[in-house]
């Protein structure tokens, strides 16, 4: 049995306003959180205990609600190596390493380096007790972002648009003229591209919420932020150190300084040989 004209257009136009509330959302942590299906409102409550459900129930294809983030300042001997040896940290939690950058200097400076870890969230805070085990810790800061409401909402715009994909896929084999066709193969390619778009949406934020992020820059304790001194003793000893340091660092500007004075010295000589020859010329 197929349709007439009107029957389908009416049928595509209640489609097109039943899936105008899956529109792509802005995706932000600002974002307000709609109506998801058109009839229920989910509240934040709602989202985390339905999250908790999930967790509590054992099922596998659990994901956290929340998107972890942090960054960590380690004082090493090597740089390089003590990276390496992140790097296989990281491995073994089942993480990876999205970048990581090298500085050696040639003349003068000292090395470090930057990674930065994906590493899945259940597994983060046994990674960084090991991670700060290589070194001193200089700096240590962790965030969390709760991202409950968008993972509802998005899950719900889904499943609306899956609906009409499917509804629609069946007035494309009741089209009776090529008008119907093209009407309903358009309503199909706008409804797809939305998904697609919705999809990687979803993708990306639980991408997020399983592997938290953490930035991790490593420095040599040349580098690093002394501490407070701890007693008198201590004292004494840090200033000791400036002394030296002060006095060390005067006599590598007074070898910079050398080459200078020479080339002052010979304009010097250059401007007296000359005053005494116009002298003697006169």
């Amino acid at each position: 049995m197929t349709l007439s004209r009107t029957p389908l257009a009416l049928a595509l136009a209640s489609l097109v306003a039943l899936s105008g509330c899956a529109s792509t959302p802005d995706f932000t942590e600002e974002s307000s959180m709609g109506m998801a299906s058109g009839e229920v409102a989910y509240t934040e409550d709602m989202a985390i205990e339905m999250d908790t459900r999930a967790a509590s129930d054992g099922d596998v294809s659990y994901e956290p609600a929340v998107i972890r983030t942090g960054y960590l300042s380690l004082s090493v001997a090597s740089p390089p190596e003590s990276a390496d040896e992140i790097e296989q940290l990281v491995d073994a939690a089942g993480g990876r390493i999205a970048s990581r950058s090298d500085y050696t200097p040639v003349d003068y400076g000292q090395p470090s380096s930057y990674l930065e870890a994906r590493i899945p969230y259940d597994a983060l805070d046994a990674t960084i007790e090991a991670i700060t085990g290589l070194g001193d810790v200089q700096e240590l800061s962790l965030n969390s972002m709760d991202v409950s409401l968008q993972k509802v909402d998005l899950d719900a715009r889904i499943q609306v648009l899956e609906s009409s994909l499917s509804r629609l896929n069946e007035l494309l084999a009741e089209a009776a003229t090529t008008s119907d066709l093209i009407a309903v193969e358009s309503a199909l390619a706008e409804r797809q591209a939305e998904l697609d778009s919705l999809q990687s949406q979803r993708d990306y934020l639980s991408d997020q919420t399983l592997f938290a992020t953490l930035s991790i820059s490593l420095i040599t304790p040349e580098n690093a932020t002394p501490a407070e001194p701890d007693g008198f003793l201590d004292g004494i000893i840090r200033g000791w150190d400036s002394v030296v340091a002060f006095f060390a660092g005067t006599i590598v500007w007074a070898g910079i300084l050398v080459p200078w004075l020479g080339l002052l010295g010979v304009i010097v000589l250059a401007v007296v040989i000359i005053r005494r020859v116009r002298r003697r010329n006169r």
